[in-house]
């Protein structure tokens, strides 16, 4: 036999055997000879049984307060993430209420007793720049006036998470409101507030629901707060959902989302008057109820701090930029 001979026997055999082994394969996959697949187990693997389930968002806020002749400022001087816009749906509630809506300008010279001299309520939303014991005496007389105050927070900056799993660390606590809240004898907790079980789609956005009976949680069943710190402190209005964790410790408990004490009310979160977060469950019936709690207030001009500083601040006069009862589009 020549060489041409051996050479074309061999491909004419690799052929034949190329197309048996197809033939074999292909009658496993398709053929009535494959055998049957076991799927006892197949429900442990379906992942539809772990997909929250997303609160809606709907509805509107809602006072039932008459705001008319309240001057309502919204302060702006100590987070670099809150401008008018993201909190147009609170701020127009109040307008079209009857409130002026006054946005604190800060600026060099001026402190937070010239914002609240002439002011019937005010909120702090977040806090990254330190804040005097000067504008927190001057917050402290004017809540003894019968001013009333909302303090939002929200967690300090966050390191990266663990290339090995678990959740992030936090920094530290949120320090610049401390002066703040020590004089009602609150205190904003370390790290943030997750839970891996019951949670709208991510671990850090949690549950929050009333803690008892309150004009501050009427008609509120269920809040959605996006990274949310706990609340020391005060006479909790709302509590985080059973299982929610926190960061900084690990431990599970019942970690206050809202507090009250006397004439202030203390949040930990600050995106609940979000327009992003407004509407989710029963948010906005917790923010009308807010707002309701503001206006409500019976300010005493006589107690209340006047704009040359208390405790010997001295800052003169500070000049807000309003807005007044033009409601700021959405």
């Amino acid at each position: 036999m020549s060489d041409v001979e051996k050479r074309l026997g061999v491909f004419v055999g690799a052929f034949v055997l190329a197309l048996v082994v197809g033939s074999v394969a292909l009658g496993a996959v398709g053929g009535s000879s494959a055998p049957a697949v076991d799927d006892s187990n197949a429900s442990a693997f379906n992942t539809g049984d772990a997909v929250a389930e997303v609160p809606e968002e709907s509805g509107e806020i809602s006072m039932s307060e008459d705001a008319e002749g309240t001057v309502v400022v919204i302060d702006t001087t100590y987070s670099s993430g809150v401008t008018p816009e993201t909190v147009a749906p609170m701020a127009n509630t109040l307008t079209e209420n009857g409130a002026t809506v006054r946005y604190s300008s800060g600026g060099s010279g001026f402190g937070l007793n010239s914002t609240l001299s002439d002011a019937d309520a005010y909120i702090l939303i977040g806090a990254s720049a330190p804040i005097s014991d000067a504008d927190a005496a001057g917050l402290q007389a004017f809540t003894d006036a019968g001013g009333r105050v909302v303090l939002m927070n929200e967690p300090q900056q966050q390191a990266p998470a663990s290339p090995f799993g678990g959740p992030s660390r936090s920094f530290g606590p949120p320090k610049p409101l401390l002066p703040l809240t020590s004089q009602y004898g609150l205190s904003y907790d370390n790290g943030y507030l997750y839970n891996v079980a019951d949670n709208d789609n991510n671990y850090r956005t949690i549950y929050g629901t009333p803690a008892g009976n309150s004009a501050l949680t009427d008609g509120v069943d269920r809040v959605v707060l996006h990274e949310s710190v706990g609340v020391s402190g005060g006479q909790p209005v709302v509590t985080a959902s059973e299982g929610t964790t926190q960061s900084t410790t690990r431990q599970s408990d019942t970690y206050t989302v809202l507090t009250r004490s006397d004439n202030l009310v203390a949040v930990g979160d600050s995106s609940i008057v979000d327009e992003e977060w407004v509407y989710r469950a029963d948010n906005e019936a917790l923010v009308g109820n807010l707002l309701d709690f503001l206006v409500a207030g019976e300010k005493s001009p006589e107690d209340a701090p006047d704009g040359g500083g208390f405790g010997g601040g001295g800052f003169g006069r500070d000049e807000p930029t309003p807005s007044t009862a033009t409601p700021i589009a959405p």
